[in-house]
């Protein structure tokens, strides 16, 4: 709009002065001081057309006429340009994309739809890239942003069953996916930010048998949990009893004269015995003998 402005107000000063300075008695050009200030809007006119400015989040692209695209890019603020040079400032924050009824088909042959959700920023370096192929971003979301993501999805969804990829495959699948979707955009110019899969439909008898299946794998799961959780009581049992046993053993070896006497000791009526030999030895009587049985 600038550089038409520009050409307008040349064409004007020019016509002006060529209307209003030549003297044709004299077959002379002269110019009066009107004429001298129809000078000025042509001048301003060609400061104009010299003069760009690259506003902020955005990335200028330098087109002319004589050597086409420049791959310099202009980042944001004021510069200096020839009056043939156009500029075209393309975008450079964040730009999100949702496609709805993404439809994919899996390695058993069911159909899997999907909304999704594309994140992707187009970078300095690379807004000449984008400006080549696509001129727009209006125009880049229509061609690539939506297919690329479509014909990622569906190369990754058909390694896997549709059970797998509702289930706890479904993370996997989004990773490789990414992966493949970021190899994609950056070929065409554009960094890959992040795909999200808002929702996944894949028909009501489908979903009712992975429920189904989630039902019985919890059953089985629970099962298991409980047989565990049997073995290992008999287990502690087991070893509580080898222990007590071993316990046992140990006490029984441990049993020496002195515990016997204990054990006498512990059955004495309180009658002292009959003694019977020096004090060096000590003989029961039978009395004694009797009453401990």
């Amino acid at each position: 709009m600038k550089f038409l402005i520009s050409v307008i107000l040349i064409v004007v000063a020019i016509a002006i002065i060529i209307g209003f300075g030549y003297d044709s008695h004299e077959d002379t050009f002269k110019l009066n001081k009107g004429q001298s200030l129809a000078i000025i809007p042509l001048l301003a006119a060609l400061v104009m057309s010299c003069i760009t400015f690259v506003c902020a989040n955005t990335v200028g692209v330098k087109y002319s006429a004589f050597n086409g695209t420049s791959k310099e890019t202009l980042n944001e603020g004021l510069h200096f340009k020839t009056p043939f040079d156009k500029i075209y400032e393309i975008d450079t924050t964040v730009q999100e994309r949702s496609v709805k009824d993404v439809m994919v088909q899996t390695n058993d042959a069911q159909f899997l739809t999907m909304n999704i959700n594309v994140k992707y920023q187009v970078t300095t370096k690379d807004a000449f890239k984008v400006y080549k192929g696509y001129k727009t971003l209006d125009t880049l979301n229509k061609n690539i942003i939506a297919n690329y993501a479509q014909q990622a999805l569906s190369e990754v969804c058909t390694q896997y069953n549709i059970i797998d990829i509702l289930g706890d495959k479904r993370n996997e699948v989004l990773a490789k996916a990414s992966e493949l979707l970021k190899e994609k955009y950056a070929n065409e110019g554009v960094t890959f930010k992040s795909l999200t899969v808002k929702d996944m439909d894949a028909g009501d008898e489908i979903e009712k048998a992975i429920k189904d299946e989630a039902v019985a794998k919890k059953e089985v799961e629970t099962a298991e949990q409980r047989k565990q959780k049997a073995q290992k009581e008999a287990e502690t049992k087991l070893i509580e009893a080898q222990g007590e046993a071993e316990a046992n053993a140990a006490k029984s070896t441990q049993l020496t004269d002195q515990i016997l006497k204990e054990k006498i000791i512990e059955k004495w009526n309180g009658v002292y015995p009959s003694v019977v030999g020096d004090t060096d030895g000590l003989i029961l009587s039978d009395t004694i003998l009797k009453s401990g049985e």
